[in-house]
Parts: structure tokens; C-alpha cells; sequence
């Protein structure tokens, strides 16, 4: 009888280890197939985020399983070859990303959000007016793009030589056919894809702070070339919108909040540039852009910062201390007087000048050049009641630009 209770306790013994060691084994799958799929979502970002073509839009989907996104294979014409494959993580440069089952992860992305060549009308803009197509089921986000771990392979699904290729024998239920809704059901008998999106808000948010940045490098350098910055072209001025060649987007003396001025040869008593400089450049709008674009006639050859509008959602708010010629001929700005606040605590005191990024439109109406030349469709609160008076020549009390929180703003101080 002893003899038979220590079996039966040997066989229990051994049944509680397999379990413990069955958990821990589908715990670690669970693990390795979420740290994947974070990895390819923070690359995907970084991709968006650093895109000389297009700031904010993402590769092709690699459709041939070598890991790339290749002209004449992932892309041509202005078009994805299709828009759910695999991950592309070569052009990603990063490791090849399995999921907990071993098998490599799959891509899906919006259309309006393709980077898919040079940049050109024909390929669509990406700035936060662009609306992206995809969606998760039961959730409210518009979608940009989607990771999926596709898991083991479920009953009907192949995955040997040319099937390695086909979105169903990995994908399952309505994420197996090119779609616009995908679904994050539970786990089941017939499903088992794990996925993870980059909405629409995240992929704005990024690109506003690229282009936050490079039109910050820009003022600075045209700084450094004259020895003051220009003056804001009006809000009102329907030729600083759209992409055409914004001939008529002026500087306007005694104005310290509107649009990056696209036109700034005029004669220095206008506030405008001395000469036509590599920095002067940048700021009509064939530049904004590091590399062979800066040689671009902007006449004839604009390049993203224009193509892709993106003149329309910056607000430029210049110190009255920094615009104009300085007296001296030296440096008429040796600290302005402005000082960037927000929401969250954060403060630039000082500030030379002040970029504001629109944001997405929430009840925004930015369809024509009539509503583009309305400031309240793009901004709203204290940001708004600030650009008012500086657009009308007036620095708000104290220099105080409080920004409400969320909206993308920069203040840059002499360094």
C-alpha cells in the first residue's frame, strides 16, 4: 500500500513539473512574439520618422519574403505592389523578427501612407490632413499600419515552398484577405494572429516633430547667414497654401506670427533675404530637406516641406527683438523675447522664435484655400488667443506662448 501512494505521488510529482514547465514555455512564446512585435513597430516609426521623400509614411510590405521593399518588386509607379505582406526588415535594419512559434511577422499598411518612391503629386502627401484606411474591429483608431504575429500554422493552412508566400496560410479569418478592417480576436480553434497597430495619431505626432525640426534648422541657419530672421507671411495669404510655387508668399513687416514665408528674395527693407543662399533656400521650400535637394530650383522643383503642404500646418512666431535688419549690422538678437509654454510644465524662456505644428483637425474644416486661411482650423485655446495678438504685431503680456497640451511646439534660444 506505502509503495502505491509514493507511485501515485511520483506520477503527480511529474505531471505538476510538466505543467509548470508547459506554462513557462508558452509564457516565453507569449514574451518573445510581444517583444517582436514592439521592435517592429518602434522600426517602423523610425522609418517614417527619418523619410527624406515623405516624413510620416512607411514602406512597402515586402511581397517575394527577402525582407526588402524594392523598386520594380515592392513598388512602382507611385504604388505598393500589394499592402499586406511580410515585415520588410532588411530596409528596416533590423534582425529578421519571429514570433513565438519561429515564423517571421507580417506587415499590413494603409495606402495614403505609402512610401513609395520619389516625391511626387502622384504619390499622395502625408501631413495631418491625410486620412489613414485601416482599422482594428471594435476599435475606434484610424490605422496606419499593422504588425501580425501570424502563430502556428492552423488546420488548411500551408507553408511550404510558393504557399510561403500567400497571407491565408498565416493570417487567419478576415486578416487573410487584403482588407480595410482587421481583427485582434481571442485565440481560438481558428484563430491565433497576435498584431499590433501604428495609428494614425502616432504616425502625425512623429512627423510633425521631423518637421518641427528641420524648419527650426532652417530658420537657425538663414540666422546665421543674416544676422535676423524674416518676417511671417500672412495666414490670410491663400498663395502660402497648396503646393504650387507660392510666388506671392511674402514676409509681412510688423507681423510675428503667420506662415514660413515661401518668397523671401525681396529687398532687405521687407523683411525678406539679402540674397538667394543655400539657407534662403530651404526656407521657399525646395529645401527643409538635407542632401542634393538644397541645388533644386524651387520654381520648378519643389520638394516635400511644398509637395507635401506641409507650409500650411506650420505656425511661425517670431521675437519682435529678431525680425528685420538688425541696426548694427551684427546681430540684432542677442536673446528674444518670447517664452514657450505648455500644458505640461515644460518652458523655453527667450526664445528667438516659436514653431507651432497644427495637429489633426478635430471639427476642422481644411478643404479649400478658404478654409486654410482660417487660423481657428488649426489651432484652438491659448495657442490661438496668443498667435491672434502676435499675428496683429502685439507680444501677448509677460511674452508667453502656452501651448495646450498635445500640440507639437518648439521654442529655439540663442545657443
Amino acid at each position: 500500500m506505502l509503495a502505491l501512494l509514493v507511485l501515485v505521488g511520483i506520477v503527480a510529482a511529474v505531471f505538476v513539473v510538466r505543467s509548470l514547465d508547459a506554462d513557462t514555455l508558452r509564457a516565453q512564446q507569449e514574451q518573445r512574439t510581444t517583444d517582436a512585435l514592439a521592435t517592429a513597430r518602434e522600426a517602423l516609426l523610425a522609418f517614417a520618422a527619418a523619410n527624406d521623400d515623405r516624413p510620416g509614411s512607411f514602406p512597402c510590405p515586402d511581397v517575394n519574403n527577402d525582407g526588402r521593399s524594392t523598386l520594380g518588386t515592392e513598388y512602382a509607379g507611385g504604388e505598393c505592389t500589394a499592402y499586406i505582406g511580410r515585415l520588410p526588415w532588411a530596409l528596416l535594419r533590423i534582425p529578421e523578427l519571429r514570433d513565438g512559434s519561429g515564423e517571421t511577422l507580417w506587415y499590413a499598411l494603409s495606402r495614403s501612407f505609402r512610401s513609395a518612391g520619389p516625391v511626387n503629386e502622384t504619390v499622395g502627401m502625408v501631413n495631418p490632413d491625410t486620412s489613414a484606411a485601416l482599422s482594428i474591429i471594435d476599435r475606434p483608431d484610424e490605422v496606419v499600419a499593422i504588425v501580425f504575429a501570424p502563430g502556428p500554422a492552423l488546420a488548411g493552412q500551408q507553408r511550404d515552398g510558393p504557399q510561403r508566400l500567400l497571407p491565408p496560410n498565416y493570417l487567419d479569418g478576415v486578416n487573410a484577405t487584403p482588407t480595410s478592417a482587421f481583427s485582434a480576436a481571442p485565440r481560438s480553434a481558428t484563430f491565433n494572429d497576435r498584431l499590433l497597430a501604428v495609428t494614425r495619431a502616432d504616425a502625425i505626432a512623429l512627423a510633425e516633430r521631423r518637421v518641427a525640426r528641420e524648419v527650426v534648422k532652417a530658420l537657425d541657419r538663414y540666422f546665421v547667414v543674416h544676422k535676423f530672421l524674416p518676417a511671417p507671411g500672412a495666414f490670410d495669404n491663400v498663395q502660402c497654401v497648396d503646393d504650387g510655387t507660392t510666388a506671392g508668399c511674402n514676409p509681412v513687416p510688423g507681423m510675428l506670427a503667420g506662415r514660413i514665408p515661401a518668397n523671401i528674395v525681396d529687398p532687405i527693407y521687407a523683411y525678406g533675404a539679402l540674397n538667394s543662399s543655400t539657407a534662403d533656400r530651404l526656407l521657399r521650400g525646395d529645401g527643409i530637406v538635407r542632401g542634393p535637394s538644397d541645388t533644386l530650383n524651387p520654381a520648378t522643383e519643389p520638394t516635400w516641406f511644398q509637395l507635401q503642404r506641409w507650409r500650411e500646418h506650420v505656425v511661425y512666431i517670431v521675437s519682435p527683438a529678431c525680425v528685420g535688419p538688425p541696426a548694427n549690422g551684427v546681430d540684432g538678437c542677442p536673446s528674444g523675447d518670447l517664452n514657450l509654454q505648455n500644458a505640461l510644465g515644460s518652458s523655453v524662456p527667450n526664445a528667438r522664435f516659436i514653431i507651432l505644428m497644427s495637429g489633426i483637425a478635430a471639427g476642422q474644416a481644411r478643404a479649400t484655400p478658404t478654409d486654410k486661411v482660417e487660423l481657428t482650423n488649426y489651432l484652438e485655446g491659448s495657442a490661438l488667443a496668443a498667435v491672434n495678438e502676435l499675428r496683429a504685431g502685439t507680444v501677448p503680456a509677460g511674452g508667453n506662448v502656452v501651448v495646450p497640451g498635445g500640440t507639437v511646439a518648439v521654442g529655439f534660444a540663442k545657443k
